[in-house]
């Protein structure tokens, strides 16, 4: 998954990495606790990643990466909205759907 969210976060070097691992981990673990099923961010078996999982922890990444930002802000509403979309939905919490 970290190659993927550096390619939508436009990172090109692998500086950052372990910043962007943790990150990645800790969105997860978020999601999770949230009540997304934690199966929704492994790879598929053609090898890719579900999108909206992608979108949700690209939304996590970019809202906490680094500091002095201005749009942290935007991208945690971002994150936020999507993480719970996808706890209402069956196919991202385990099979439940809520209503």
């Amino acid at each position: 998954m970290l190659d993927e969210i550096k390619k939508r976060c436009y990172i090109l070097t692998n500086i950052y990495d372990s910043e962007i691992t943790s990150l990645i981990s800790a969105g997860i673990i978020d999601c999770v606790e949230s009540g997304v099923d934690k199966g929704v961010f492994e790879k598929k078996n053609d090898g890719t990643y579900d999108d909206q999982s992608l979108n949700c922890i690209t939304a996590y990444v970019k809202a906490n990466r680094g500091n002095d930002r201005s749009d942290t802000d935007a991208y945690t509403k971002m994150y936020e909205s999507i993480r719970d979309k996808m706890t209402q939905e069956s196919t991202y919490n385990g099979g439940t759907t809520s209503e």
